[in-house]
C-alpha cells in the first residue's frame, strides 16, 4: 500500500519518539503494521530501531519537490579547483554582465533527511551536513540538488557563498556573500569540523578575488 509523504512522516515521529524516550503511541495513532508492537509488555528496541531506518527510508524516496532558487542559471561543469571533479558556476543566459548581489539565495543544500541514528546506516557520507541540532541532511543521493556541487576551496580570500541554515524546511540556504558575476564558480567554506572527519585532504585554490577579477576583464 503506497502511503503520502505526510502519513510515513507522521508515522516515523512517533516510532523514533518510541525508540528514543519510550513514548508508545495511541492505539488511534498507531500504523496497522505496528500494533502488534503495542501488544507487548517490553518494547523491542531492536525491532524499533530497525522500523525506523525502513521507515525513514520510505520518507526519503517520497519527499516533496524542493523549492529552487537560481538554479535554472546554475550550471554544473569540472571544476577550476584541480582533481576536485564537478564544480557549480553562476552562468546567466543572454546579458553576460548580470551579476547576482551579496545576500541573495544561490540556490538550498537539502537531500534526504536523517537524524544522528539514521546516519549511522550510511555506506557514504561524504556530502552529508548537519543543518541543526538533531538535522542532518544528505543530497548525495540526489543529483538534482544543484549545491552538491559546490566546492570548498580552501581559501577564504575566495569563498564568496555560505550556508544559512533553515532547519524549518530541512535545508540551508546557499547564500551570496559578495556580489557574484557570470562566469564565476560558487565557493563555500565546509569547515574544521568536515575535513577533520575525512580520509583525504582538499587541494587549496592558490589567488584571491582581485586576482581571478582581473582574468575576466
Amino acid at each position: 500500500m503506497e502511503h503520502s509523504f505526510e502519513h510515513i512522516s507522521f508515522r516515523l515521529d512517533y516510532l523514533e519518539k518510541w525508540r528514543e524516550i519510550a513514548i508508545r503511541p495511541s492505539p488511534q495513532d498507531c500504523n496497522i503494521e505496528d500494533e502488534v508492537m503495542l501488544c507487548k509488555e517490553d518494547d523491542d528496541l531492536f525491532e524499533l530501531s530497525r522500523l525506523c531506518l525502513d521507515v525513514r527510508k520510505q520518507l526519503n524516496v517520497n519527499l516533496p519537490p524542493h523549492e529552487l532558487a537560481l538554479d535554472d542559471i546554475l550550471v554544473v561543469r569540472g571544476s577550476t579547483i584541480p582533481n576536485a571533479g564537478s564544480g557549480l558556476f553562476y552562468e546567466p543566459s543572454g546579458n553576460s554582465d548580470e551579476v547576482v548581489k551579496a545576500g541573495s539565495t544561490m540556490c538550498y543544500c537539502t537531500g534526504h533527511r536523517h537524524n544522528f541514528f539514521s546516519q549511522k546506516s550510511l555506506s557514504d557520507r561524504s556530502y552529508l551536513m548537519n543543518v541543526a541540532g538533531d538535522i542532518l541532511v544528505d543530497p548525495g543521493p540526489m543529483l538534482s540538488i544543484k549545491a552538491r556541487y559546490i566546492n570548498d576551496p580552501l581559501n577564504e580570500e575566495i569563498v564568496n557563498c555560505k550556508f544559512v541554515a533553515d532547519p524549518a524546511h530541512f535545508r540551508c540556504a546557499v547564500v551570496a556573500t559578495r556580489d557574484i558575476r557570470s562566469g564565476e564558480e560558487l565557493f563555500v567554506s565546509y569547515g574544521d569540523m568536515y575535513w577533520s572527519q575525512q580520509s583525504y585532504l582538499g587541494t587549496v585554490k592558490v589567488g584571491s578575488v582581485a586576482f581571478y577579477n582581473a582574468l575576466s576583464t
